[in-house]
């Protein structure tokens, strides 16, 4: 079975299905924290948001061992947060199913490993409160793009939710919202899926 080890990697045996998984956590499905309205809605304003879902945060996911896991950074203590990155069992993180909505795209495994050892590149950074800011209120900042490596994971020390999942998937750190990376993941190939509950048991 997967396991997380003391520094935060995941260590597994086996993709045991050939999709990646794009959680996206619905703003106005929640009524606990007001961040999230606020992420979504002034997010939403921007025009290469326009006709993406209120979403404000983002999960990147696969199947590991017979389990849904996913990867993101949050701060948040209901969204498994430690101030930062880590991986976290579907099963906790979807505990609310009706807040999500997942996409998913057929994958190849050498694919899905490549993508799982970005994620490991990214343990250990903090949740990045200043990135957040600064790259969603100066419009500029979307031409942001550099190629994700180790030696580039390692020369970093935060990083937010859809940007490091937009890393994992597209092997560049860029500057993305939830929103974006919605339609990002939708361009790219990945579908909707219909029932969240449903999907968990599918493994």
């Amino acid at each position: 079975m997967a396991h997380i080890r003391e520094d935060g990697r995941i260590e597994f045996h086996k993709i045991t299905k050939l999709v990646a998984v794009q959680a996206n956590y619905i703003a106005s499905n929640q009524d606990e924290h007001w961040i999230d309205d606020f992420i979504a809605g002034y997010t939403g304003l921007m025009p290469w948001n326009w006709g993406s879902i209120n979403a404000s945060h983002t999960e990147w996911g696969c199947w590991i061992d017979g389990e849904l896991w996913f990867f993101s950074s949050t701060s948040r203590k209901e969204l498994g947060g430690k101030n930062g990155t880590r991986w976290i069992p579907g099963r906790i993180l979807l505990r609310n199913p009706r807040r999500w909505k997942l996409q998913e795209k057929p994958m190849c495994k050498l694919n899905l490993i490549n993508r799982t050892t970005r994620a490991n590149w990214l343990i250990g950074l903090q949740y990045d409160f200043y990135g957040v800011t600064v790259d969603y209120t100066n419009p500029m900042r979307v031409l942001f793009s550099k190629k994700l490596t180790p030696e580039v994971a390692l020369k970093i020390t935060r990083i937010y939710c859809s940007k490091a999942v937009h890393a994992i998937e597209s092997g560049r750190l860029a500057v993305y919202s939830p929103r974006r990376q919605y339609k990002w993941a939708k361009k790219n190939g990945f579908i909707l899926v219909n029932n969240t509950m449903e999907y968990l048991t599918c493994g």
